[in-house]
């Protein structure tokens, strides 16, 4: 059986195009506008981005795939303890196999399989709009304490992200884009890929997650060293986002191209099962999918935040492409095809 380290393990560096950008410097007064024009550079040409030097103990990402890896071997009927619950549209607690669907998107019409996926969401404490579902702690005993002091630990990291891309964009001050959020509407999620069999492989009657884009500002996105993760470029290839040592990937939501006037761009990405000859271990005489987990941090605007273009030094000056959109509107329409 194969091994599942619960950490990206070394690789070779990331595939072109996806750039790299080490941010372990930002807090320097002399380095700080180029790193964060790098970044938007970056944003603008792909939309993907692999982050070091983002400040986050390599400890630490291990101990949340393994705090992951035990809520997830837990029973149907032990996770239904921290179900989402019927009917519930908001991003907290636990979803099931099937639980959640991506829509169809371009390119994939009329789109009927299913998305073998699992997910646990969870947020802050203090939101009384978005409140947190735990799994009784008799069950997972400091999974709680753990899990908000990590998404804390995200949010530190999103925070410099905000700041450097309205530098790097030219807005009027580092706090642009900061003061549209809040720690409290992000999102943290587990996700496990359960293992499938390879005869529903081959039947092209589930997938891991079907092409879609992002409903946020931004997604910061821990995968194990299996990957999977892959993302559409300009070519409309499809291009493997391996894991990268010590690096998180970071990719633009739909929120930003609203922004920056399509100056940066939200790009379609997928997880596809892995191909019949690769990533198989035999369990009871039976062939199937190694089972995969990553965990993305979502981070989305105040429900009261305006969408439009905003005044900035980035791209040719032109007709702003949106008019104006409550944020909070806009992401009740999105995410209503998710839930099941």
């Amino acid at each position: 059986m194969s091994s599942h380290p619960l950490s990206p393990s070394p690789s070779t560096p990331p595939p072109h195009p996806i750039p790299l950008i080490d941010l372990s410097h930002f807090a320097s007064p002399t380095a700080r506008l180029a790193i964060s024009r790098s970044l938007v550079h970056a944003c603008h040409s792909t939309g993907f981005v692999y982050i070091t030097g983002h400040g986050i103990p390599s400890a630490q990402i291990e101990e949340a795939f393994a705090w992951s890896r035990r809520f997830f071997a837990l029973s149907e009927e032990e996770k239904g303890r921290a179900g989402r619950g019927k009917g519930s549209k908001v991003f907290r607690g636990w979803s099931g196999v099937g639980g959640e669907q991506v829509p169809e998107v371009e390119g994939e019409k009329g789109r009927d399989v299913v998305d073998w996926t699992e997910a646990y969401g969870l947020g802050t404490d203090d939101n009384p709009s978005q409140p947190n579902v735990w799994i009784p702690p008799t069950l997972l005993p400091g999974f709680r304490a753990f899990m908000l002091s990590f998404q804390s630990s995200c949010w530190d990291v999103a925070q410099d992200i905000l700041r450097a891309l309205a530098l790097g964009l030219g807005l009027p001050d580092e706090d642009s884009l900061l003061k549209y959020h809040a720690q409290g509407e992000n999102e943290l999620s587990l996700r496990h890929y359960p293992a499938v069999h390879e005869d529903a492989v081959r039947s092209g009657e589930l997938d891991r997650l079907g092409a879609h884009t992002d409903v946020d500002s931004f997604t910061l996105l821990w995968q194990d060293d299996l990957g999977g993760l892959e993302v559409r470029d300009s070519g409309g290839r499809w291009v493997d986002v391996r894991p990268v040592e010590g690096a998180l990937v970071m990719n633009i939501g739909d929120v930003l191209p609203r922004w920056s006037n399509d100056f940066l761009i939200s790009t379609l990405h997928r997880v596809h099962l892995p191909p019949l000859d690769d990533s198989y271990e035999s369990q009871d005489g039976k062939r199937k999918t190694v089972p995969r987990f990553s965990i993305p941090y979502f981070v989305i605007p105040k429900k009261d935040t305006v969408m439009e273009p905003l005044e900035g030094d980035f791209g040719e000056r032109g007709q702003k492409k949106y008019e104006p959109v409550l944020w909070g509107e806009y992401q009740a329409k999105k995410i209503d095809g998710i839930f099941r």
